[in-house]
């Protein structure tokens, strides 16, 4: 029909005030009056589109869901399928409104379920004509994009009856908008995931497309996101588990963000979801990064989810992964978790557990876990120098106290411990060269053997400082053993380098080395006419430095032992505190020392102020000489008053102070136990470093080299018990690197009640408490033997079968 046309018969029938009557009358509500009009019209003239946008009755009464008023047009000879000038036909309004009646009722007389809104002629001479000067249907809903079906609309809105009529009726599942979008991809668009009833209905209408053949795995055109992320991000696990049984891709990033339904799920705190996506990814695939690098560790960790961080890493989850920022899993928890060092003690005590029934009263074997601090496919002490750097302070650093992290690094030290060793003795042919080239240059003996030990000693050493700045610059810059290991191989390459002594015969231009000669033996040299060898001045200062930094670096590097390490750190600690001491009294003993420069000024040792300062400090130990400084009758008075005043405050009161400050050795033990195991810790993290370079991997060595440099450890370690009739004692076979201390711990920690937080505000639940034998845990160890299990993971409490396999 020409155009022109149309808008002479629309405007015609606006006109009519009983045909816009009965317009407004359904818009508006009034179906009682709506009816009463269309009783009236004999002619059938009422079924007609009307307005620019040439809407119809039969439109308005599908949209307001009533039947009755459907049927009277329908008996009038209304189009069911009749579309409206953008495309908008009866069905398209039943099924954007949910009504399941109607929509059955257009089904039923012929509706079309593939029709499209779409604008079906040019409206532009509607809209400019003069006639036209009312426009009916703008209350109706509009299309947000042209080209989609009824079934896109009941998507959409979450209409899972309606949905499901459509389906049945033949509606096309996959059928695309203009935006090349399915009606797959709008369902959960419109869902509140707090309404359960809302959540029911999109479960239903995924079960539905499902059944109907949608293609799971069809991508947005915008977002780069699948109907698994939707339904990830609303948190549906039983919508999860429908996509995921009919082949939904678990792992697909989307184009926006790198993010995959794993992401989404962590970020949303669903942890149902979450298992539902864990129980189909591969283990190596659970730290799979977005576009910064995020893990779904991390997005679970920055939002506080608990339980979803729980369940991620005890599925395998690394918590040494870095984002390109450098923010680990480990930082992120410490950053953003309630209580994140009971958190994460928590996990580790979950790691050591019977492996026997809990109902019985006879265990079998206890099961250390080490997983979680070394994950596959990854470094294993990736996780605790993650750890170590997250932490802030001493008491957080007192995680590596926990049996199981201290288990681990004493298995760790046991197999690099051999490494160690060598840089032990490294040390010690360093210190031992130094001293006796220094000894025999002063004695004029043959030093060149010597000399050349030391530089090649100082060489090894440099380059070994340089490897562990090139693996770590940040952390080995910042550390005191650093830069006093620096110093001396500088100090010890100067010496070394430095060998040739001026030859002189005047005797008075300087030090010589024959300084242990008498005078005669001296003279006699001289007269003979024997050039004598002159060593400077500057190289004795350095000789005598670098002897006792060497030999401090040496008592650092023994104190890395675990048998004498804490003696070694005792020392650090009371030197501390006693170099704290004298900073706070500093402006007493300076006082002392100027009054007594002018008390004594007559007297050699006070003739000036660092002489009286190191004669005071003398004096403070208890070299008083009090009957040769106080014979003198000058100023006796004073002399006496001040001196006593010395005894009271410096001698007693300071000297008690300095006892005070070294007499907490109770906290000073804890506070060395933390530091031992954090130096050791960074020991075998540097040496894993060194060891992991691809020349240590090479097919070039020999296959015996290569088991001697294996430095990995057993995922998980069996304790085994077995019963001893005759002293009714149980024994526990365990690794003979295990110490009785740390046997005791994990066997507490296996049988002590179980806790399980519940939330992120830390609420816990107690599991079935265990029996404890009555007697001594630490009589009960003994045996030396040790068993690696490739036993799975998945007899942890809530974790999928699937990615629990360690």
């Amino acid at each position: 029909m020409p155009p022109m046309r149309m808008v002479a018969e629309a405007a015609m029938r606006e006109r009519d005030p009983d045909h816009v009557a009965l317009m407004s009358a359904l818009e508006n509500g009034e179906l009682e009056r709506a009816a009463e009009i269309l009783a009236r019209d004999s002619q059938n003239k009422y079924i007609q589109p009307i307005g620019a946008l040439q809407v119809t009755a039969l439109h308005v009464a599908a949209w307001q869901g009533r039947i009755d008023l459907l049927d009277q047009l329908y008996a009038k000879g209304a189009d069911v399928n009749a579309a409206d000038k953008i495309g908008r036909c009866a069905l398209y309004y039943a099924a954007h409104c949910g009504y399941a009646d109607v929509t059955r009722w257009i089904l039923q007389h012929g509706g079309d379920t593939q029709a499209k809104a779409d604008i079906n002629s040019c409206s532009k001479d509607l809209h400019k004509s003069p006639l036209v000067k009312s426009c009916f249907g703008k209350a109706l809903p509009l299309p947000v994009c042209w080209g989609r079906t009824p079934l896109h609309q009941a998507v959409k809105n979450n209409h899972a009856d309606v949905v499901r009529l459509l389906v049945e009726a033949g509606a096309d599942v996959n059928a695309k908008d203009e935006n090349l979008v399915s009606p797959l991809l709008l369902a959960g668009s419109a869902v509140n995931r707090d309404d359960s009833q809302e959540m029911a209905k999109f479960v239903e209408i995924i079960k539905t497309l499902v059944s109907g053949k949608a293609f799971v795995n069809i991508i947005h055109p915008d977002t780069g996101t699948t109907a698994l992320h939707h339904a990830a991000g609303i948190g549906s696990a039983e919508a999860t588990k429908l996509l995921l049984t009919n082949g939904a891709w678990p792992m697909f990033k989307c184009k926006s963000s790198g993010s995959t339904p794993l992401h989404i799920a962590a970020s949303a705190g669903s942890l149902e979801t979450l298992i539902a996506l864990l129980r189909v990814i591969q283990p190596h695939r659970i730290d799979t990064c977005d576009q910064v690098n995020q893990t779904a560790l991390h997005l679970a960790s920055y939002q506080g989810h608990s339980d979803c961080v729980r369940m991620l890493i005890k599925c395998g989850g690394n918590l040494a992964a870095m984002t390109k920022t450098g923010v680990t899993a480990v930082d992120a928890i410490f950053a953003h978790m309630p209580r994140p060092l009971d958190f994460l003690k928590d996990i580790l005590d979950s790691c050591v557990q019977m492996s026997s029934n809990c109902s019985s009263e006879k265990y079998n074997t206890i099961t250390v876990d080490f997983g979680i601090l070394a994950p596959k496919y990854q470094i294993q002490m990736g996780v605790i120098t993650a750890i170590v750097a997250a932490t802030s302070s001493v008491t957080q650093l007192a995680i590596l106290q926990h049996p199981l992290v201290e288990t681990f690094l004493r298995l760790k030290w046991a197999k690099l411990r051999i490494f160690f060793f060598l840089l032990m003795l490294l040390h010690i042919f360093f210190v031992i060269s130094l001293s006796s080239y220094a000894l025999m240059l002063l004695q004029d003996v043959n030093y060149v053997l010597h000399r050349g030990f030391l530089g090649i000693c100082a060489c090894i050493i440099l380059i070994h400082n340089m490897i562990q700045v090139l693996l770590e610059p940040r952390h080995c810059l910042m550390q005191f053993e650093t830069w006093l290991s620096f110093v001396c191989v500088a100090l010890s390459l100067a010496i070394s380098l430095a060998d040739k002594c001026v030859e002189y015969k005047d005797d008075n231009q300087g030090l010589r080395v024959q300084g242990t000669q008498t005078p005669t033996e001296m003279e006699g040299t001289q007269a003979e006419g024997e050039e004598l060898l002159q060593c400077p001045e500057w190289l004795l200062h350095c000789m005598s430095i670098n002897i006792l930094l060497s030999w401090i670096q040496m008592m650092l590097v023994i104190g890395r032992f675990p048998m004498l390490d804490y003696y070694a750190l005792i020392f650090s600690a009371v030197l501390k505190n006693m170099l704290k001491m004298f900073l706070a009294f500093g402006c007493l003993i300076v006082g002392f020392a100027v009054s007594f420069a002018v008390l004594f000024y007559e007297r050699g040792e006070f003739s000036n102020l660092w002489k009286t300062i190191v004669r005071t400090i003398v004096m403070m130990m208890g070299e008083y000489e009090y009957e040769n400084l106080l014979k003198e009758k000058h100023l006796r008075i004073t002399t006496r008053i001040m001196f006593f005043v010395f005894a009271i405050l410096v001698s007693i009161v300071l000297i008690n102070l300095i006892g005070l400050a070294v007499n907490d050795i109770q906290g000073i033990e804890k506070k060395n136990h933390i530091r031992r195991l954090l130096k050791q810790a960074e020991f075998i993290a540097h040496w894993e470093r060194v060891m992991s370079h691809r020349i240590f991997r090479s097919s070039w060595l020999r296959p015996r080299l290569n088991i001697h440099l294996s430095r990995d450890i057993p995922a998980k370690i069996t304790l085994r018990y077995r019963e001893n009739y005759s002293h009714r004692a149980s024994n526990i076979e365990v690794p003979r690197d295990i110490s009785c201390e740390l046997k005791e711990a994990l066997f507490l920690l296996a049988t002590k009640p179980c806790f399980m937080s519940d939330n992120s505000a830390g609420e816990t639940e107690t599991r079935k408490t265990r029996k404890t034998p009555t007697e001594p845990v630490a009589e009960q160890f003994g045996g030396t033997s040790t068993e690696a299990e490739a036993a799975s993971a998945s007899s942890a409490v809530g974790v999928p079968e699937a990615v629990g396999t360690t």
